[in-house]
């Protein structure tokens, strides 16, 4: 098995757009007043209106994954206004993920953007925060802070790389 994180060039950011309806559906199990998910009229949901940007701004990379050639994923990374890197959206097919898909996608990004991190997760996505709190902690050898943000409706870790 062979993972490969590419860079998204503009001319294929549909690849993102596209993987980004399925990831908001996820999201959506764990919608509340702090986190909304609104489908239109025509079954897809309202994208983020931050996602195009990374590919008019310097400071934020857009990646795919490929397991053996096939797209297993996304990752949208971003250098925030507290001088972090920041993982700001994370998606695993669900075919890939008992095969550590995640596990390299994170690592490689923590390879790529050295430096100070934060990573968030809603409150009740209890599945991201165990998937996070593992991957972190084997990273840093369990040196990293995870603390409640934004009036308790965020999960966020921090660490170096």
């Amino acid at each position: 098995m062979k993972f490969e994180l590419i860079k998204v060039e503009e001319k294929d950011k549909n690849v993102i757009y596209n993987l980004m309806q399925l990831y908001t559906y996820e999201l959506s199990f764990f919608e509340d007043e702090t986190a909304t998910f609104t489908m239109l009229d025509s079954g897809l949901y309202v994208m983020n209106k931050y996602v195009e940007r990374y590919w008019q701004e310097r400071n934020r990379h857009p990646y795919i994954l490929k397991c053996d050639n096939k797209l297993a994923g996304f990752v949208l990374q971003r250098f925030n206004k507290e001088n972090m890197n920041e993982i700001a959206e994370f998606f695993i097919l669900n075919k890939y993920r008992k095969m550590r898909a995640g596990t390299f996608m994170a690592n490689k990004m923590f390879e790529l953007y050295k430096g100070k991190w934060e990573v968030r997760t809603l409150v009740k996505n209890e599945t991201a925060q165990k998937f996070w709190r593992n991957t972190i902690k084997k990273f840093t050898n369990n040196n990293f802070e995870e603390k409640f943000i934004r009036n308790n409706s965020r999960l966020a870790f921090y660490f170096e790389s």
